[in-house]
């Protein structure tokens, strides 16, 4: 799939990216295809290394940026170009998930709208990433005992082995319901493989968070 987005919807005018400092938060599409999560404009800028790196940088309003040089040929991130298109963002997700199942393992249902969109994909970044922020408690339900544990990479140590991965809900700290399921990397070595987290679609009338698992 060609990386590079179609002309992004046109918005009007938008602030510049922040100078950094302000708690600005990123998504980035690589050249590869791959997502990238960054905290700031500064871990962002660090990280890349030229401007075809980056051909589409998301803010958590669906604006858009993509990377340029400074006068003293330094990468900083260029104005707003407008919104994000919804087919070719959900696509383009769609296909990193295929090629790197390992690294996106929080597959929520597919979205309505761009707005639950982009939102989704911070927060599944976010959470399989292992930032440092304090995001909450991931609940667990296991055979109708209840317990909480602090990041993904815990709860993958709790269910690791477990034969039983059908009597399993997990939840994560942004309320989103999920059966886990294994997957081997060799048939016949069992023990190796990593989990993946499929969504739940919460019932019709039901409020985010509410199938909420015992505290």
């Amino acid at each position: 799939m060609d990386v590079t987005p179609p002309r992004p919807d046109a918005g009007g005018p938008g602030p510049t990216p922040p100078s950094g400092g302000t708690g600005a938060d990123f998504v980035v599409v690589e050249d590869s295809g791959e997502f990238s999560y960054y905290r700031s404009r500064e871990e962002l800028l660090a990280d890349l290394e030229y401007v075809g790196e980056a051909p589409c940088i998301i803010d958590r309003n669906a604006r858009t940026y993509r990377l340029e040089l400074d006068e003293n040929r330094h990468l900083r991130i260029g104005p707003p170009l407008g919104r994000v298109e919804f087919h070719w963002l959900r696509q383009a997700l769609a296909d990193a998930r295929e090629v790197h199942p390992d690294r996106h393992r929080l597959q929520r249902a597919d979205a309505p709208g761009l707005a639950d969109l982009v939102a989704g994909l911070f927060e599944t970044l976010q959470l399989e990433r292992r930032t440092d922020a304090d995001l909450g408690l991931w609940g667990l339900d296991i055979d109708g005992l209840s317990t909480r544990r602090s990041a993904l990479a815990d709860v993958d140590r709790l269910l690791a082995g477990n034969e039983r991965l059908d009597t399993v809900r997990v939840m994560d700290p942004f309320g989103h319901l999920y059966r886990p399921v294994w997957h081997p990397k060799h048939r016949h070595l069992g023990h190796a493989g990593f989990l993946t987290y499929v969504e739940v679609p919460a019932r019709r009338g039901a409020a985010r968070g509410g199938a909420r698992l015992k505290p």
